[in-house]
């Protein structure tokens, strides 16, 4: 697992947390593409080449882009919020997240939890206005169903609307006990 505490997003430190994400699903995904494609060459097979650059990009600009953009969304309002001292990001080999540390106004936390989802929900409705014959759109339209309280994204909007003006202690803080938002 990676995890680095920082104050504030800089590019280079979003490129280490983004990059090598789910490194085991991509090298094996990208193992199986190449000996696709090479099988696709070496028996003059175009449409398997072709089908098999639409999954490449669908893996890399639909799927992992999606996520990335989801989080940095989370994090560039995280970063901003009066009160959060630090964002910790963390990355494992299946998972990104972002938690932040400090204290955080209600509403401040509902920005935070509605932005990752919305950036890729608006994400997706512009890819379907030009591009819907790419389908890349979905990956970006689902992501509105982490906005659902069944997801952290819909339980923290909901807790963080019940508490707008309030003060929310993070975890990790010294202004009094720990509440989750």
């Amino acid at each position: 697992m990676w995890s680095r505490a920082v104050d504030r997003i800089r590019p280079r430190t979003a490129l280490r947390w983004l990059l090598p994400a789910a490194w085991p699903v991509r090298l094996t995904f990208g193992a199986a593409a190449a000996t696709t494609l090479l099988v696709a060459a070496l028996t003059t097979q175009p449409a398997i080449g072709l089908a098999v650059v639409i999954v490449i990009t669908h893996d890399v600009f639909g799927l992992w882009a999606s996520f990335a953009i989801h989080e940095l969304g989370h994090a560039v309002v995280l970063g901003t919020a009066p009160g959060v001292s630090a964002i910790t990001l963390e990355r494992t080999s299946l998972r990104l997240s972002v938690t932040p540390h400090g204290s955080i106004l209600g509403r401040d936390a509902f920005l935070a939890a509605v932005l990752g989802p919305l950036c890729c929900v608006a994400i997706g409705l512009l890819l379907w206005a030009l591009a819907p014959q790419s389908f890349l759109h979905i990956w970006y339209l689902v992501h509105g169903v982490f906005l659902t309280p069944l997801f952290s994204d819909g339980r923290t909007m909901l807790r963080a609307a019940a508490a707008w003006r309030a003060r929310i202690p993070l975890p990790g803080s010294d202004s009094g006990p720990e509440k989750t938002v």
